[in-house]
């Protein structure tokens, strides 16, 4: 179902920009075949998220309906949701390791490298009253802070500063997430 609402989302972007795209356009974009384009096309209008309307005797015009408005925005919708949850997750997982690092002796929080979720361990360090500190991947590892390995680094980086004590960012998701 996600292939076909991502496909349904691709259609959509496409005619947005070219609104009387052809179905050889529609199908490159989306990158399948022709003849594939044209079944999912047929059963997209089956499900009424897709009319088609005669331009001319050799040329189909293609619209997204109501329903398939709606398919797209639940889709977007459930993504948020999801997204919001998972950020909710991290939050409290961050935030507990930070507290337990803190309860150690910790009083500074050292991110080596990159992180998409940098924002998140600041806010986590303000909350716990840790200073957050940004560290090249190249620099001495603080013994004396509880350190962290952004995910954005290279993996030999990221290996090397595991190897001298920094907690890799993604196994510590990642461990919360199979709970």
């Amino acid at each position: 179902m996600n292939n076909e609402v991502a496909t349904l989302q691709n259609i959509a972007n496409t005619l947005e920009q070219e609104p009387l795209a052809s179905q050889r356009i529609l199908a490159e974009n989306a990158g399948m075949s022709i003849g594939l384009m044209n079944a999912v096309l047929k059963r997209f209008v089956e499900r009424g998220w897709i009319m088609l309307t005669n331009v001319n005797l050799r040329k189909l015009s293609y619209a997204i309906t109501p329903a398939g408005i709606a398919e797209l925005t639940a889709r977007s919708q459930k993504f948020a949701k999801r997204t919001f949850e998972l950020a909710n997750i991290y939050n409290e997982t961050l935030c507990k390791y930070i507290s337990d690092a803190k309860k150690e002796g910790k009083k500074r929080l050292c991110l080596y490298g990159q992180s998409y979720i940098r924002f998140l361990l600041i806010y986590c360090c303000q909350i716990q009253n840790v200073t957050f500190e940004e560290k090249d991947t190249k620099d001495p590892v603080d013994e004396k802070a509880f350190c962290i390995v952004g995910e954005l680094n290279e993996e030999s980086e990221i290996k090397k500063l595991e190897e001298k004590g920094c907690l890799n960012l993604l196994n510590i998701l990642d461990a919360e997430k199979m709970y």
